[in-house]
């Protein structure tokens, strides 16, 4: 008989007529048999049932030999998987007991018989002696081998991947872990689909499993490169199946990988290099040209303990007195900063300007000559007795005509600005030559 997982079959166990071929019927019961009975059981189970995965029922169970019965069961089998891949069922033998139960009457008689063998019945149950086994029960039993041939169970169980992180332009093996879930060592091919076209893929190779063996298998990938992979998902779907079916999908697992980071190439590096290797001589050739418009606007104070009489007088003020070599050490340092402070605002001042608002001037428009008017000035009377006439002057008043005046406050500021730095700078280093002065004049003294 042929049985898979979870599967149920069906067959008769009993007498068989080796004449007819079918199951035997009972014709008559003895009258010296008292009572006869056949009872189905189980004697042996393919791999002794140690998980419980067999179950078998008999239908019925017993049976009493009467008239007319005939003397077979109806067998049901069923196999459950068991609930763990190690404990896989294979092919075996259900061995099944058939045991029959005779219940004697007297034995001394058989009225069955009709005369004279009925006399030598009993005389022959008086010489052979089994008279006296009368109301005696005897029990015997028949096996019955039944071979089951177990279906082969393909199943398979990956266990999970971790959500991981590459790199583009990358190469990774990446093991997947599979058991035997099945009941037969079974080798197990994959199939590997992915939702990126331009992702390369090279499937796990096969491998061979016993009954809930684990092993792994590796699965590789290329990611293509990408200059700038802000995060990319990539869904790789893994389908394994049995070589007895490969057109049956087994098993399915995801597993989801991510790309993420900057990529590269040969070419791209280059371009890089030569790029910044621009940047370089952009900001070389700008620091160059500002040093160059900076010293044409004003020179750079000098180092005073670089001057070639102030070097010589420091060396020999070192040599007599090492105190007063370093006070004037530090003033010069002090001045030289002050004079560099200076000379730095003064420069920007001239190159970046601080922005002077504009006035807005008012546009006089140049006015129509106007007539000539007239004014009229009355002349105060003389206390003369005479009355004369009031005289009229006519003064004319000329119109000036207003222009514009624009005035460039830019100019003026930048002007007024550069003057002061440069005042600035003469009164500090006046300051200097005076300090150094009365320094060399407390030493000559």
């Amino acid at each position: 008989m042929e049985i898979g997982y979870n599967e149920t079959v069906y067959f008769n166990v009993g007498m068989m007529d080796f004449e007819t071929g079918e199951f035997q019927k009972v014709q008559k019961v003895q009258s010296f048999i008292f009572s006869r009975f056949m009872n189905f059981e189980v004697i042996e189970y393919p791999d002794e049932n140690k998980y419980g995965s067999w179950k078998v029922l008999f239908n019925p169970t017993t049976i009493e030999y009467k008239e007319g019965s005939v003397l077979k069961t109806n067998v049901s089998v069923t196999l459950h998987a068991p609930t763990e891949a190690a404990h896989a069922i294979q092919s075996g033998i259900l061995k099944l007991g058939m045991k029959v139960t005779h219940a004697y009457g007297s034995l001394w008689f058989n009225r069955d018989l009709p005369f004279p063998n009925s006399f030598f019945w009993t005389l022959y149950a008086f010489i052979g002696g089994w008279g006296r086994y009368s109301g005696t029960v005897d029990e015997g039993i028949r096996e019955v081998e039944v071979l089951l041939k177990i279906k082969p169970y393909h199943k398979v169980k990956f266990s999970s991947v971790p959500y991981m992180f590459f790199r583009p332009d990358e190469i990774v093996s990446i093991p997947i872990t599979v058991q035997n879930l099945g009941n037969y060592n079974d080798t197990f091919g994959f199939r590997v689909v992915t939702n990126k076209d331009d992702v390369k893929i090279a499937d796990p190779i096969s491998i061979t499993l016993s009954p809930g063996e684990i092993k792994d298998t590796y699965l590789g990938v290329y990611f293509p490169p990408s200059f700038l992979d802000y995060g990319t998902r990539h869904d790789i779907k893994i389908q394994a199946y049995s070589i007895d079916q490969p057109n049956v999908t087994i098993a399915e697992r995801t597993v989801y990988l991510e790309t993420k980071g900057i990529y590269f190439s040969e070419m791209s590096s280059l371009g890089i290099i030569i790029l910044i290797f621009i940047v370089l001589v952009i900001v070389l050739f700008l620091i160059f040209r500002r040093k160059h418009i900076m010293d044409n606007i004003c020179v750079k104070p000098d180092k005073p303990w670089d001057i070639p009489e102030e070097e010589k007088y420091l060396k020999k003020l070192k040599q007599r007195d090492k105190q007063k070599y370093n006070e004037v050490l530090e003033i010069m340092e002090d001045e030289y900063k002050s004079a560099l402070l200076w000379y730095e605002y003064y420069v920007k001042s001239i190159i970046q300007p601080k922005p002077v608002k504009k006035e807005k001037i008012k546009e006089v428009k140049k006015e129509k000559p106007k007539k000539k008017e007239k004014f009229l000035f009355k002349k105060e009377k003389k206390p003369s007795k005479k009355k004369e006439k009031e005289e009229i002057k006519i003064i004319e008043v000329p119109i000036i005509e207003k222009e514009k005046v624009l005035v460039d406050r830019k100019a003026r500021a930048e002007k007024i600005m550069k003057e002061q730095t440069l005042l600035r700078i003469r009164r500090d280093q006046e300051n200097q030559r005076r300090k150094l002065k009365k320094l060399s004049s407390q030493e000559g003294g």
